[in-house]
């Protein structure tokens, strides 16, 4: 979920307050499924919890005005009225109403009261159909004005074009009102998403370091980033929760209602944070060692099958020599046996002729010649002799 689309919606809800809709305020199931949209990114979720929890707004009572600004209930109850024992606590009640939100609201009972002291300060009762041609106080016949613009229209009925002005006029200022107060609430808000984001970047990004995925000017450059756009996401939020919750009272109350179990779950959405980045931690270490270990598996595996690959041309090497001995060994010995198995002939002669023919099977075979010039001279006498 983006948050440029939630507040966007926001935006769109806000401005629906002034366009139409029969004049409703934001309806309150749509404020909430707005809100809960934007909680999907779990890493700002807590900011947005914290900052709507300690959002302070209270729009005015009867009560708190009969508290701290008796005078003013004053106006509110015979404001407009010519004669009799005034407004009924119904009606009082409604003239109330006719003040905008925002001149209403406050942090307390105390500043919301003078919120209302300052906005009626120099404002009439306005009759749209004047007391002298019968108009009646009721709330209904009465807009409040400035004082100045209604003695100078005297007994003149209020112009349907007049209250038109009066009504946009209101709006404006409620609009105006919410918005200043918004603005006024986004330092407190970024300070919150800040504080709340900061911590947890921190241990976040130092586990990065720990395992080695960054190093430690990119921890600090990560931590900052990332509490900025907290402190932007609470910043944002006090805006526009406070803008919404002055100009529409039930948004106010809802939140007032809601807030205690908004802070319970920042609470909790803080330690489950805590204990997520812990167990990423060791689930990333994990993967890292299993990674690291099959690396040197494969590495092992390889040196293995090298050795492995050098030991059976080597095997067969031998073997092949050993076969070529055993070749040669049966070929001596089948000479050996044909030289030992001649027929011996009888007297030198015979002697020398099985000599020669042993001194040429030996040179044949690469035999060392021994005695081979006796020899020669032999062969030479007996081959002059014959």
């Amino acid at each position: 979920m983006s948050y440029l689309r939630f507040f966007s919606n926001l935006a769109d809800a806000i401005r629906s307050l002034y366009i139409g809709q029969s004049g409703k305020c934001i309806n309150l199931v749509t404020f909430y499924t707005l809100s809960f949209e934007a909680m999907s990114d779990e890493s700002q979720s807590n900011s947005i919890f914290n900052v709507i929890a300690d959002l302070k707004i209270h729009h005015a009572t009867l009560d708190d005005l009969k508290l701290h600004a008796p005078d003013k209930l004053s106006h509110l109850h015979r404001g407009g009225v010519r004669d009799g024992v005034g407004r009924n606590e119904a009606q009082t009640q409604q003239m109330l109403d006719k003040i905008p939100p925002a001149d209403r609201a406050g942090v307390d009972a105390p500043s919301s009261a003078e919120n209302i002291r300052e906005y009626l300060a120099g404002k009439d009762a306005s009759h749209i159909e004047p007391h002298s041609k019968g108009g009646s106080g009721h709330p209904d016949n009465i807009k409040w004005e400035g004082r100045s613009t209604n003695r100078a229209r005297g007994d003149r009925d209020m112009t349907s074009q007049e209250q038109i002005g009066l009504d946009i006029k209101a709006q404006v200022d409620n609009f105006a009102g919410a918005f200043r107060a918004g603005l006024g609430a986004i330092p407190r808000g970024a300070a919150i998403g800040a504080m709340t984001t900061a911590p947890f970047s921190m241990l976040r990004n130092a586990l990065r370091v720990v395992r080695g995925e960054i190093s430690a000017q990119e921890a600090v450059e990560h931590t900052l980033k990332e509490t900025v756009i907290g402190g932007g996401v609470g910043g944002a939020t006090a805006l526009t929760v406070t803008t919404v919750a002055i100009a529409c009272p039930p948004v106010a109350l809802a939140l007032t209602a809601i807030s205690p179990a908004l802070l319970i779950a920042g609470g909790a959405g803080m330690v489950y944070e805590f204990f997520k980045i812990l167990d990423n931690h060791k689930q990333r270490t994990k993967e890292y060692y299993e990674n690291a270990t099959q690396q040197e598996l494969s590495h092992l595996k390889k040196i293995e099958d090298e050795l492995i690959y050098e030991h059976t041309k080597n095997m067969n090497f031998l073997a092949e020599e050993r076969a070529r001995n055993i070749d040669f060994l049966a070929e001596s010995q089948a000479i050996n046996d044909r030289i030992a198995s001649r027929p011996i002939e009888s007297g030198i002669e015979g002697a020398l002729k099985r000599y020669l023919e042993s001194a040429a099977i030996s040179r044949s075979l690469g035999g060392i010649r021994v005695g081979e010039n006796l020899l020669d001279s032999s062969q030479k006498i007996i081959s002059s002799e014959y």
